[in-house]
């Protein structure tokens, strides 16, 4: 057994057992490659828009470990090294998402996002029956983007916290806010905590940084289980993407399920 682990939270000392549900994720990627019984490179392209430009979608290629962290690569639009995308070989960025669906729960990443403002850095949750059941959280970087009159105004000192319960514009809802220097070189704390509710919680999400509460969001709550991704790709509304290579790097990521009443899983 490797020093990856998903620990398990216990009530051994009351003599009970330990139901699957129970258990606390985390992973520090402390071995030279990705657990593929908790993780799921994903190999697709999605959210393409041919009239405002395109991208080549995500590859196993660009998502790695080495020296203790996850490393998630980004092809910029200077790119002309061997990856292949998804019928392009620029704007080309890695995801994976964990095998396992968690509902309510605290979802923590110790990173240092890609300091590009042309590449998405992003940490969500994904569950899609269809267009009316959409349950789903984002906190993306850069945020700022296509802010009045300056089109370009993508930054990375801004971010977008969006949670959705279906994909119709009464169906979420995206909050942009001052962050601060994100690129400073430094490992930050992202961290989302999402309440469904029951037992005197009002069903919420908060949106953390670095410990700091930065939005709190009562509309739309997702309530089903859903995967945890982490990944960077190349939507057309961030800035553009003027650079060859570049990278998020990863130290932990720890799910924390509160197992509240109005989970659906």
């Amino acid at each position: 057994m490797n020093f990856r682990k998903i620990i398990f939270t216990s009530v051994i000392s009351l003599g009970l057992s330990v139901p699957a549900f129970s258990q606390v994720f985390y992973d520090d990627f402390k071995s030279s490659y990705i657990d593929s019984a908790i993780w799921y490179k994903h190999d697709s392209k999605w959210g393409e828009n041919p009239k405002k430009g395109t991208h080549g979608g995500v590859v196993p290629a660009n998502v790695y470990a080495r020296k203790g962290n996850l490393i998630i690569r980004a092809h910029g639009d200077l790119y002309k090294g061997y990856v292949q995308g998804h019928g392009q070989n620029i704007k080309v960025g890695g995801a994976m998402r964990t095998v396992k669906k968690y509902a309510s729960g605290s979802y923590e990443v110790r990173a240092k996002i890609c300091p590009q403002v042309g590449a998405l850095s992003a940490f969500w949750t994904f569950y899609y029956e269809n267009d009316n059941y959409n349950h789903e959280i984002d906190f993306e970087f850069p945020g700022h983007n296509q802010s009045p009159n300056k089109p370009d105004s993508s930054s990375l000192k801004w971010g977008l916290m969006t949670n959705w319960t279906g994909v119709g514009e009464t169906q979420y809802k995206t909050t942009d806010a001052y962050f601060g220097n994100q690129t400073d070189g430094q490992y930050h704390l992202y961290r989302f905590e999402l309440h469904t509710g029951g037992n005197g919680q009002k069903p919420r999400v908060e949106y953390y940084y670095d410990n700091k509460l930065m939005h709190t969001a009562f509309e739309h709550v997702p309530t089903h289980a859903m995967n945890f991704t982490i990944g960077i790709w190349f939507p057309n509304w961030i800035g553009k993407a003027n650079f060859d290579t570049d990278y998020m790097y990863v130290d932990w990521v720890k799910i924390t399920p509160f197992h509240e009443p109005n989970d659906v899983n």
